[in-house]
C-alpha cells in the first residue's frame, strides 16, 4: 500500500524527470562537472552520449562504472551505468549501458556506436540507443533511436562540435509524445597546455535554448579540477579527476537551483594512453 501511494504522487515527477535526465544531467562525471558542455570535447567513452564523432579521436581504451547514488536527495532516482570504448585503425567504437530509478518505475538503456574520420580534418560518429521503460504492474515498452555527431578541428587549439539526438524522432506512449530531440553546437578552446574551455548551445525542440559553460585545468597529469554553469534551469557544476597509473576516480556534482544538490561518482581505467 505504502508503495502504491508512493508510486501514485511520485510518478509524474518521475516522468517528467526521466525525459529530460540525460539531457539535463548527463553520464561520466567530466562532462556533468563541465556543465555538461562536451559536443566539442567528447575525449573518453562517455562521447557515445554527447557526439559519437569523438570517438574518432580515442588515444586508448577508456572503462567506465558511474554512478548516482540518489539525484535530488531521492534514492528512488538512482543511476548505475557503465561504458567502454576503445581506438580502431579507422577511428573508434564504444558502448554504454545504465539503468535509472527503482522497483515501481525503471528506465534502462543500451547505446553503441562508432566514429571515424573524414576528409579536411572532420570526424563524424553514429550511435544507435535501445530505450526500455518499465512500470510495475503496467509493463514495459522499447524504443530505437539514432544519434549523429561532428567534430572539426577550425583552428590550432580551437574545436566545433556539433551533436543531434533522436534523429528519427522516435515517440513513445499512446499519445505519440517524442522522446528528447537534442540538437547541441559547441566548441572547446586550449589557450594553454592542461587548460581548456567549453562553451555550448543546446536546443532541445520541447524547451527553450540552454547555454553551458565549463572550465578544466590539470595539475602535473594526475589531478584536474572542473566548474561549469549552464542556464534553463540554472545549474553550478564542480568536480575533480586524480588519475594514476591508468586508474581516474573523479565526482562531480551539480547544484539546481530549485531541488538541491546531487552528487556523481565514477571510477575508470586507462590502457596504452600515450
Amino acid at each position: 500500500m505504502k508503495h502504491s501511494k508512493f508510486i501514485l504522487l511520485a510518478l509524474p515527477l518521475l516522468l517528467g524527470l526521466s525525459r529530460t535526465r540525460a539531457d539535463d544531467n548527463g553520464r561520466g562525471t567530466k562532462a556533468i562537472a563541465l556543465g555538461n558542455a562536451f559536443v566539442a570535447i567528447a575525449d573518453n567513452a562517455w562521447s557515445l552520449r554527447y557526439n559519437p564523432a569523438g570517438l574518432a579521436h580515442l588515444r586508448a581504451f577508456h572503462g567506465s562504472a558511474f554512478y548516482v547514488p540518489e539525484q535530488f536527495g531521492l534514492p528512488e532516482l538512482r543511476t548505475v551505468a557503465a561504458a567502454a570504448a576503445m581506438p580502431l585503425g579507422f577511428g573508434g567504437v564504444g558502448m554504454a549501458v545504465d539503468q535509472f530509478g527503482f522497483d515501481l518505475y525503471r528506465e534502462t538503456h543500451v547505446a553503441a556506436g562508432a566514429g571515424t574520420t573524414l576528409e579536411g580534418g572532420v570526424s563524424g560518429g553514429l550511435a544507435i540507443n535501445l530505450h526500455s521503460f518499465s512500470i510495475e504492474h503496467y509493463g514495459s515498452t522499447q524504443r530505437v533511436t539514432l544519434d549523429l555527431g561532428l567534430m572539426a578541428e577550425a583552428a590550432p587549439g580551437f574545436v566545433l562540435g556539433f551533436g543531434m539526438k533522436n534523429v528519427t524522432g522516435t515517440s513513445i506512449g499512446p499519445l505519440g509524445e517524442r522522446l528528447p530531440q537534442v540538437f547541441s553546437l559547441g566548441s572547446l578552446f586550449t589557450p594553454v597546455p592542461d587548460c581548456s574551455i567549453s562553451v555550448e548551445l543546446e536546443k532541445d525542440t520541447r524547451h527553450p535554448f540552454m547555454l553551458k559553460a565549463g572550465v578544466e585545468q590539470w595539475l602535473f597529469d594526475a589531478l584536474a579540477f572542473r566548474v561549469g554553469v549552464s542556464d534553463n534551469p540554472n545549474k553550478v557544476a564542480a568536480g575533480f579527476a586524480a588519475r594514476t597509473s591508468g586508474v581516474e576516480f573523479a565526482y562531480a556534482g551539480y547544484s539546481h537551483n530549485q531541488l538541491g544538490w546531487t552528487h556523481q561518482l565514477e571510477i575508470s581505467i586507462w590502457f596504452d594512453e600515450k
